[in-house]
């Protein structure tokens, strides 16, 4: 393959061990997929920072590469971990002290410390075209599908190795060639709210594995941002899904013929009222009916979001015997407390945490048993993550679980 100058002095040492290193793991993907050369990157996102992902080696690999003088080239920011750096949730010493070491290790190499999946809701948005190297899921079926950017399904090593040198291998979904759609689904149900859309992403994350599939019908329901998030969250989550096509919603779908470009030749699906269903049930394990956790954000919320619930939970109270965590990320807590919705959500007994992911953390040590979100993602992990019985609902339901102890449907 082919290396430039400054990629070559790099792979020989001439910008430090650490930059060394990343650039080895680089040519090394690159030689893997077949790519001919590298290409620059706008920015990156680390995944899999969680002390479940990295356990006490990987941090003493984070340690190391500091030490080595790793130090990220481009705008880096960090994903979500299993602890809240804001306050203590009772979570064991022996879990929260490593998880911290992790942070900072990433911290020393120049990363962003904002530990969150959703960091285009707070300043870091690809533009279209763009190529970036971000690693977590949800984030990278958004960028690529309503964003336009261009990004693999990174993992957070290769994600870390692209921001220390700059460069991420040309190949997959950086090329127009791999951006058609692969599959049509023509949506004959009403699709409303963020649990509607979970339950319709999971089925057809399911379905369709690594294929692109090309939604059709979905504009007549005018999807907001934060639906797509979680729809497209639920596809990556349930498949390998890195991109899906909404004709005239997401930007290089403005018609069927365009979404497949140009391809006649693929199958189509009917989305209706049973698939939906099927959607639900997938995400749905709950056995006792009787909840004492409900958990909702995954991935993090929306100030909009995060409004909702506190309106929700004005001059209500959640029940004694019940933990409700809703997460969301730094930046938007601090505009959530400075605009009144904390003070809403925490006066009602719910906890509305940063940086942390309920899959990517250890909540069953505190002893809850039966979980209830409005997340497709956590729904679709918690149970072999965290051993939780699951019910999969709408916010409304989640929040009326933890007002009386019951999931109602």
């Amino acid at each position: 393959m082919k290396l430039n100058d400054d990629q070559k002095m790099m792979l020989d040492g001439g910008r430090g061990e650490g930059a060394r290193i990343a650039m080895e793991m680089i040519v090394a993907i690159a030689n893997v997929y077949g790519a001919e050369d590298l290409i620059p990157i706008k920015s990156a996102h680390c995944a899999g920072l969680s002390l479940k992902s990295h356990g006490l080696a990987g941090m003493r690999w984070v340690e190391d590469m500091a030490a080595k003088g790793a130090r990220v080239v481009v705008p880096t920011t960090m994903n979500v971990v299993g602890v809240d750096r804001s306050r203590d949730l009772g979570l064991p010493k022996d879990w929260v002290e490593p998880q911290m070491r992790i942070e900072k290790g990433y911290e020393a190499m120049g990363c962003f410390g904002t530990s969150s999946c959703v960091p285009y809701y707070y300043s870091f948005l690809p533009k279209f075209g763009e190529h970036i190297a971000w690693a977590e899921s949800s984030a990278v079926v958004f960028t690529n599908s309503v964003l336009g950017a261009r990004d693999n399904r990174e993992g957070g090593p290769s994600a870390w190795a692209a921001g220390v040198t700059g460069y991420t291998p040309n190949y997959g979904l950086h090329l127009d060639e791999n951006r058609r759609g692969g599959i049509r689904f023509d949506i004959t149900c009403d699709i409303n709210g963020i649990a509607d859309y979970g339950a319709m992403g999971n089925f057809i994350g399911k379905m369709v594995g690594e294929k692109i599939p090309v939604l059709v019908g979905l504009d007549k329901f005018k999807p907001t941002t934060e639906e797509l998030v979680y729809m497209g969250a639920a596809m990556a989550s349930a498949g390998g899904v890195a991109m899906f096509h909404a004709v005239g919603v997401t930007p290089e779908a403005p018609t069927v013929e365009a979404a497949f470009g140009g391809i006649k030749d693929y199958d189509t699906v009917e989305f209706g009222k049973k698939e939906l269903e099927q959607g639900y049930h997938n995400l749905t394990c709950g056995k006792s009916r009787d909840v004492d956790f409900v958990a909702i954000g995954c991935p993090h919320m929306s100030l909009n979001q995060v409004r909702q619930i506190a309106e929700m939970l004005d001059g209500k109270h959640i029940k004694d015997d019940v933990t409700m965590w809703v997460h969301t990320n730094m930046a938007i807590k601090a505009m959530a407390r400075e605009l009144g919705y904390l003070q809403k959500i925490e006066d009602a007994g719910a906890v509305l945490t940063q940086d942390l992911c309920v899959v990517l953390s250890c909540p069953e040590v505190l002893g809850f048993h039966t979980l209830a979100t409005q997340s497709p993602k956590m729904a679709f992990y918690a149970p072999g993550n965290n051993g939780f019985d699951v019910w999969y609902g709408s916010e409304e339901k989640c929040v009326k679980a933890a007002l009386t102890g019951r999931w109602e449907d």
